[in-house]
This record gives structure tokens, sequence and C-alpha cells, in this order.
């Protein structure tokens, strides 16, 4: 029986998860947790073979997370879950110590098969996602793609274009400077640049700022 914990601050995905792998007899759900905090706490206390991690949380950066608990519990074979295709997101995940990716609207086949793959020490990436990874590699990319940002991660952007640091942009926006360092950090990710520089520059290329 393979043990399984979840990680995801939005209780339906927790929910959603759990339902697909309740009657599966190989795989045991063991722990669930909301918050970054509350797993630190419970792996403490209760060390799972497999990891479903959500990399999108309020209370802390799950790429960093994930490497946090790489280093520290290795036997722990982590899974990045996202609503976010960006290879970019994979790429950093699977550097810091992910062993699979998946997205959230997958089936509970691959779901499955992503928990046994990792669980024997494989790398678990959908079709989807290592086609992207393929053509990016061999220099196929699509100019064309734009990606989805949030509203929030759209008035961070701006607020960078226009030179404010994260402490004005967090008085700005009422939000924590912690909170514009993650949006910050999923912007660099979603349009594949390496820093604020590159950032604005793929902005405007990708028409995302006028």
């Amino acid at each position: 029986m393979i043990t399984v914990s979840i990680l995801d601050d939005h209780i339906m995905v927790l929910r959603g998860l759990e339902t697909m792998l309740e009657d599966s007899k190989l795989v045991k759900i063991i722990a669930t947790y909301n918050t970054g905090k509350k797993l630190l706490d419970g792996l403490v206390i209760t060390t799972p073979n497999v990891l479903l991690l959500d990399i999108n949380l309020p209370d802390s950066n799950g790429i960093e997370l994930c490497k946090l608990i790489a280093k520290t519990y290795p036997s722990i074979a982590i899974i990045g879950l996202s609503n976010y295709n960006e290879t970019g997101f994979v790429k950093n995940m699977i550097r810091n110590g992910a062993k699979g990716y998946l997205l959230k609207n997958s089936s509970k086949k691959e779901l499955i098969e992503a928990i046994k793959s990792t669980y024997r020490g494989e790398t678990y990436l959908p079709k989807s996602l290592q086609n992207k990874l393929l053509n990016e590699s061999i220099g196929i990319r699509s100019s064309s793609f734009i990606p989805k940002l949030t509203r929030r991660e759209k008035e961070v952007l701006e607020l960078i274009s226009k030179e404010y640091t994260s402490e004005e942009i967090a008085e700005k926006l009422f939000i924590t400077i912690k909170t514009v360092e993650a949006h910050r950090g999923n912007l660099i990710q979603k349009l594949g640049v390496r820093n604020s520089a590159g950032l604005i520059r793929v902005a405007f290329e990708k028409g995302l700022l006028a």
C-alpha cells in the first residue's frame, strides 16, 4: 500500500482527490493539509511515501516548500499539483526535488499512475507537458502562447513595469511583501524569464503591457 499525503489550500480540490483515491487498493491517503505550515508540522509525525503538493499557496512558496521537504525528507516522492501548464513551473519543481508534476484536472487513471511511478523512483509528467518540454529542448517554441494571468498578477506586473519596489507594491495593493514576491515569482515562471527585466520585456512582446 502506497501512503499519500495531500497539501492544497482549496477544500474542494482536497475532497476531489480524496474521492478519486478512496476506493484504490494500491493507495491510501493518510493526511491532508491546507497550509504549508500545517504540512511541515504534520510531516514530523506522519511521513507518506508520496506527497501531492499544491505549488500555489497563500502562506508559502510551493517551489521553496518542495525544496525544503525534498532536502529534509528525501524518501518522500513529491508530485507538484497546479493549474498551470507552463514549462517554467515544471522545470523549477523538478529542479527543486519533485519527482512529478500533475495538472489539477488530471484523470483518476493519470493520478494513480503518477503516484505509482514516483513511488518506484521514476519521474512522471503528463504527455502534454513532455511534448512541450521536448519541443522547447529542440528549439520549437510557440511564440503565440500568451500565459493567463490573474487579476492580481496583472496589477503587480503593471506596477513592476512602473519601477515600483515590492514594498511600494504591497502598500499600494494592501497586501504583504511576501505576497508581492509570490506574485512576482509566479509571473517570472509563467513568462519563462529569469528576472524582472526579462519579465517586462516579454510582457511587452506578448501584449500584456501597453
